[in-house]
């Protein structure tokens, strides 16, 4: 074998090498598929490598598109979740937020609490919207959530009630003042902060505030079987919202904010060159683009 062989089987190896440790580094869980004639995997994929060169929010806008029914790509909350959270990676605050909303419920991804408090928690504490309330809806969810989370649970919703803006702040906050389980028992306090969610008709706000000025519910509120009714994370579903998911709106605003502030193109990304017709394209996490077929031939 000529030195000029043993060069070429090396490289051929280390595309395989590269290859396997890219897929079990965050490989992207399926191939997308377009359900929509609006759809297009030309566009949907120079997104794909738009993320995968760090564009956090390309990756959070990808994480909507295969969540949302609506957007013409068929529904993958596996992809949904793995590009909720490779924005989340890359530092994109929103993404944090939805991540652990996903990591809580279990949706596209395994059940992980505890992972889920954690980037509610560094979401919160960058200041994301209602991510304080999430943290403390999931710490008081969680049977295994510790002292110090508790803690930190409560600080969050007293700086959420002190802003004036939140009724599920009040409303757990109120809960906790009911239950004294957490916080000194107060039902004073614990219809003084009613009142605002009650204003808006919020959860059963208004019911419980009825009941704390009329019969005494103490007895009734701490039977175990509704203790801790008003924690549940069925309170108020965490919910994935975001921006655009029509896929030519974003790919264009994708594509003008390159120019402007990188003077570059779609063309000229990594990753455009799948087409409709060309299934077996596979965007690698470094955001060159591969085939199938090119990995089998280089193999051999």
């Amino acid at each position: 074998m000529n030195k000029r062989s043993v060069n070429t089987s090396f490289f051929r190896i280390t595309l395989l090498i590269t290859a396997i440790l890219s897929a079990s580094a965050g490989a992207i869980p399926n191939q997308p598929e377009c359900v929509d004639e609006d759809c297009s995997l030309a566009k949907l994929n120079t997104l794909r490598a738009l993320a995968s060169r760090g564009h956090e929010q390309t990756s959070f806008s990808l994480g909507h598109i295969f969540m949302n029914p609506e957007s013409g790509v068929k529904t993958d909350l596996e992809n949904a979740f793995f590009y909720f959270s490779k924005s989340a990676k890359q530092g994109f605050l929103p993404a944090y937020r939805q991540t652990a909303g996903m990591l809580a419920q279990g949706i596209g991804t395994e059940k992980d609490l505890s992972e889920a408090k954690r980037l509610m928690k560094k979401a919160a504490d960058k200041g994301v919207n209602r991510t304080a309330e999430e943290y403390a809806v999931l710490v008081f969810s969680d049977k295994a959530s510790t002292q110090k989370e508790k803690d930190n649970a409560v600080i969050y919703l007293e700086a959420e009630v002190e802003e004036g803006m939140s009724y599920l702040a009040n409303y757990l906050l109120a809960i906790l003042h009911i239950t004294g389980e957490f916080v000194e028992k107060d039902m004073g306090r614990a219809k003084s902060l009613l009142a605002f969610p009650a204003s808006g008709k919020y959860a059963n706000s208004v019911e419980l505030l009825q009941q704390l000025n009329g019969q005494p519910v103490v007895e009734h509120i701490s039977d175990d079987s509704q203790r801790n009714a008003g924690l549940s994370s069925d309170i108020e579903t965490i919910t994935v919202t975001g921006i655009s998911t029509n896929m030519v709106d974003l790919h264009a605003l994708m594509l003008s904010e390159l120019r402007r502030n990188h003077g570059q193109t779609g063309s000229r990304i990594k990753g455009n060159g799948c087409k409709a017709d060309e299934p077996t394209c596979v965007i690698m996490d470094s955001g060159s683009i591969r085939s199938k077929t090119f990995w089998t031939t280089g193999a051999r």
